[in-house]
């Protein structure tokens, strides 16, 4: 839920010369509870170290949360251009992978998944595979700091891989530059004779995004795809826009045209209110479905979450794995001098009008996320039971 480039106040800004004060006037001019935080002498934004710290700090004036733990904003944030344009291009460097320990093992360390155009993903490394040994540090003694500083501290290394089909693997690595992706993985499965598309989308937010979406759906068209099951365990959010294309080819033909979600600001922000719609004629690789199971974990958040909120008004939605994230708000990227500035700004309802889920989307079925096993796997404990539930009815 971010768009960067848009400034209220520009004069005021200009006017101000301490990049922290500037963060703060943003926040009180466009923040969701803007009504809750003091002027600007009163929270005296340079009696903080950084803008980072100020938005911070500006979080804890949002309304509590439904445990009365905290406050319900988890989010607002500022950032340096440079950090968030690597963000939205996915410029990185490194290995390209994530790596997590199973949960029946706490030695037993898999690889999560790998991004296609990175030294691990070019190596062919898949998800669910085994790490035993990263140089000299076994990753089934080492502390998982131990590893990480080994990872972090090399600039190449040679792992050994026990792989989904139990051979051992060798493989000598460097780091380099590379674009992550969106798409980690797209598949059709037979079901009983019915094609199933598979697809893992892991961002919202990348410049390709888009692209690879489009591609996406084009291969499922021609494949004549009659449910999805789309896994968005580890996805995180980003750009509104992809997530409105996103819903548009999963939505049945009825939808076509009818009310997608509204946007609610601030009352100094009303004129921004908007209301979005289903497009009018559907794309070409519109799937029309009926139903749709997403695969989620409380990494699922924002554009995720806005994904799911406005299918459900117009077509059977099920959520496997865990429940969401719980971030029904979104932001607009403010450009404060050598920062963006994010403060919660806008909310979005579905058609029927819902949209408090601060404590996350349910899931209908809890499942354990299996990370030993590759994407798109039949057997992959979510997916097994997504697939359980198309082929019954039930979960």
């Amino acid at each position: 839920c971010r768009k960067t480039g848009l400034d209220p106040q520009p004069d005021l800004l200009q006017k101000i010369t301490d990049v922290r004060d500037s963060t703060y006037l943003v926040a009180r001019d466009m923040y969701l509870w803007y009504q809750n935080l003091p002027t600007l002498a009163e929270f005296n934004p340079q009696g903080y170290a950084t803008p980072e710290a100020v938005m911070e700090k500006v979080r804890t004036f949002s309304p509590p949360n439904e445990a009365k733990t905290g406050t319900v904003d988890r989010w607002s944030f500022a950032v340096t251009k440079e950090r968030w344009n690597q963000v939205v291009t996915g410029s990185t460097a490194g290995f390209g992978f994530s790596r997590a320990y199973t949960a029946a093992d706490p030695n037993d360390l898999r690889v999560v998944y790998t991004f296609p155009n990175s030294p691990m993903g070019k190596a062919g490394v898949q998800r669910g595979w085994r790490i035993l040994k990263y140089n000299d540090v076994e990753a089934g003694t080492a502390t998982d700091a131990a590893l990480r500083a080994a990872f972090d501290n090399t600039e190449s290394g040679t792992f050994e891989f026990l792989t989904n089909t139990g051979e051992r693997k060798t493989l000598k690595l460097t780091k380099e530059d590379y674009r992550q992706n969106a798409v980690l993985k797209r598949t059709v499965l037979d079901l009983d004779g019915k094609k199933v598309g598979y697809l893992m989308f892991n961002s919202f937010n990348l410049q390709t995004s888009r692209t690879e979406l489009d591609e996406a759906f084009a291969f499922f068209k021609q494949n004549n795809v009659a449910d999805m099951v789309v896994d968005l365990r580890y996805n995180g959010g980003g750009s509104v826009a992809v997530a409105e294309r996103f819903a548009n080819y999963l939505a049945p033909a009825k939808a076509a045209g009818q009310l997608m979600y509204t946007d609610q600001h601030n009352d100094k922000f009303k004129s921004w209110n908007r209301i979005r719609y289903f497009d009018a004629t559907l794309p070409a690789s519109n799937l029309d479905l009926k139903r749709v199971v997403f695969l989620t974990t409380r990494g699922s958040a924002s554009a995720s979450e806005l994904l799911i909120n406005v299918l459900r008004p117009y077509l059977d939605v099920k959520l496997v794995g865990n429940d969401t994230y719980g971030k029904p708000v979104g932001y607009y990227g403010i450009p404060v001098m050598d920062r963006y500035v994010f403060a919660v700004g806008v909310k979005q309802t579905n058609a029927d009008k819902y949209g408090d889920y601060y404590e996350g989307l349910k899931a209908d079925r809890k499942q354990a996320d299996d990370i030993t096993r590759d994407f798109g796997d039949p057997q992959e404990a979510s997916l097994r039971d997504a697939l359980a539930y198309l082929r019954t009815g039930s979960l």
